[in-house]
């Protein structure tokens, strides 16, 4: 059975975890990374890509109602 979507929080948590395997001790980023994720992770990004892709849609719009002043 398919899990809720993640959260905005946990979309991003998730993707901070994922930048992060790919920085090195010294915090610069590596220059090639192997990453090993669990399927629960691949599912979670293909759906956060199909839902971009739809935002993507009104991204002119949500930018203009985010920067748009009180």
């Amino acid at each position: 059975m398919r899990r809720e979507p993640l959260s905005m929080l946990a979309q991003s948590e998730l993707i901070d975890a994922l930048v992060g395997r790919c920085v090195m001790h010294g915090g610069e980023a590596a220059g090639e990374t192997l990453l090993m994720i669990d399927h629960d992770d691949v599912d979670d990004l293909v759906h956060l890509a199909n839902r971009l892709r739809r935002l993507a849609l009104f991204e002119d719009h949500i930018r203009a109602m985010v920067m748009a002043p009180p």
